[in-house]
């Protein structure tokens, strides 16, 4: 049964704007917004959208208030938004920009020279962003938003998000993250990774304070930036608690005015959950899972401090779907194993200016007799008493010397080894695997001991023959461990 229409994100806004006008709508640095001036930026970005005819809005803009202001007066204009990472190669943004053909691109300097490189394209500098405001009802475009997602072949995928997908998932910010006034939301991810809608959504569109982590140093102590902006709903991946546990303040002190953590983006370990309920026990987790194809997340665990796993080599979890959203796993030996193929109300469109790959991962599948469109994730999972449990990507499945071998597993088998954060991947032409473990704060590193202990857990063949360790593996811009990175990294050490 198709699900119930849901409120449109830009109403929901307005509502609490009107209804907390004193309440504040953002902490930037030292800075608070309050709802109803936020509001009143809304609406002159707003009404520049409008009066310029805009269609797509590329937003060249750190974390803070003009940027989450221009993604609200993009809604309300009925236009579509892309946040462009800032931190990205410049050859991306120009890459992005020739895809996406925006009408108004909003920034400073690189803003600029986009604008003067792209035919129609009009530069908005927020310090020169009129007075007058929007005051009609608010426009419905067809599409949220466009995120670009890094392809297979290095260039940049555009998915597009139709607005419908989001209000539902917005539906379900309600339901469970259930934010309101009072509230201190982190924004922790960057803005052109998907997950960071959750923070801005999840606040904003239900009265509760948006609190962006400004600057470099708060990134790399996050415990510290919770303690002192007392933060109440804490979301980002789970690397992100890695860094906390590194650090050694996955302690009280630093984390007990949070009440939820909403983790999303990568496996949760059991460790990193042995590591907030050691030091908060009261507090509640989510281990969501989706991609950015159906818009954000589309399953959700949650976990209290009785729900850690007995075994600490794999991952948690993904939890059931969200209302409205289906899992299903296709290709496997039998039914509980396959392929997570995604289907119901937050699919993305697909991929701007790439018709061959919407079709190729946007595809109909027969769901008790009947034909839905569902999303194909390259996600290889299995079933296990009733819970769904993410095992790998299924180009990361190999064969060594004639042997298939999931890397999860051989990943897990280290973890249970007292290393939690570790990528594993063949070398010498498939005839071996390798593997890159991440420090660990008081603990001995032997490569020799780690392998023999291996031996006594895997197959020979599945027994890597290299194992380095780093210092703290590397990270994409959307703060996910960057398997690439970590292969070029190994690479180099020979």
């Amino acid at each position: 049964m198709p699900s119930p229409e849901r409120p449109d994100y830009v109403d929901r806004f307005l509502r609490v704007a009107a209804e907390h006008p004193e309440a504040v709508a953002i902490r930037a640095g030292k800075t608070d917004v309050r709802y109803a001036e936020f509001e009143q930026l809304v609406r002159r970005y707003a009404q520049v959208f409008v009066e310029r005819g805009a269609d797509r809005v590329l937003l060249a803009l750190p974390p803070g208030v003009d940027v989450y202001a221009a993604i609200l007066g993009s809604g309300l204009a009925g236009c579509t938004h892309t946040p462009l990472n800032l931190a990205s190669p410049p050859e991306k943004a120009v890459r992005i920009v020739d895809l996406l053909q925006p009408t108004v691109i909003v920034g400073d300097d690189l803003a600029r020279s986009l604008a003067d490189t792209t035919q129609g394209a009009y530069h908005l500098a927020p310090s020169e962003l009129p007075e007058e405001e929007y005051r009609g009802t608010p426009r419905q475009g067809h599409l949220a938003y466009i995120l670009f997602t890094s392809g297979s072949t290095g260039l940049p995928k555009g998915v597009m998000v139709p607005r419908a997908a989001l209000n539902h998932y917005v539906g379900w910010l309600e339901q469970d993250l259930a934010c309101g006034p009072g509230d201190r939301v982190s924004q922790h991810p960057s803005l052109a990774f998907d997950i960071s809608m959750t923070d801005i959504f999840g606040a904003l569109c239900f009265g509760a304070t948006l609190v962006p982590l400004m600057n470099d140093g708060d990134r790399l102590l996050p415990a510290r930036f919770i303690a002192r902006q007392k933060i109440t709903v804490w979301n980002s991946t789970p690397s992100v608690m890695s860094l906390i546990m590194q650090a050694g303040e996955a302690q009280e002190r630093f984390l007990s005015s949070v009440r939820l953590f909403n983790f999303c983006g990568e496996p949760l370990l059991p460790v990193h959950l042995e590591a907030i309920f050691a030091a908060r026990p009261d507090v509640l987790v989510h281990n969501t899972y989706g991609p950015t194809e159906a818009t954000i997340s589309v399953t959700n665990m949650k976990l209290r401090a009785d729900d850690v796993p007995a075994d600490a080599g794999g991952s948690v979890s993904i939890g059931p779907a969200i209302e409205g959203m289906a899992l299903h796993l296709v290709g496997g030996t039998h039914p509980d194993e396959g392929e997570i193929v995604i289907s119901g109300p937050q699919l993305a469109d697909g991929y701007l200016q790439d018709s061959a790959k919407t079709a190729e991962r946007f595809r109909e599948l027969e769901v008790e007799g009947q034909a839905v469109r569902g999303y194909f994730t390259g996600d290889w999972a299995e079933r296990r008493d009733g819970l769904i449990y993410f095992k790998e990507r299924i180009d990361f499945q190999v064969k060594i010397r004639g042997h298939r071998i999931e890397m999860d597993e051989v990943g897990g088998a280290i973890r249970n080894l007292g290393w939690p954060m570790v990528v594993v991947f063949p070398v010498s032409g498939n005839d071996a695997l390798a593997a890159v473990v991440e420090r660990v704060e008081g603990r001995p590193f032997d490569e020799q001991k780690l392998r023999r202990d291996l031996a006594a857990k895997l197959e020979p063949y599945a027994v890597p023959q290299h194992i380095r360790l780093i210092e703290r593996l590397p990270r994409n811009e959307s703060d996910k461990i960057d398997r690439r990175a970590t292969i070029d990294w190994f690479a180099a050490q020979d």
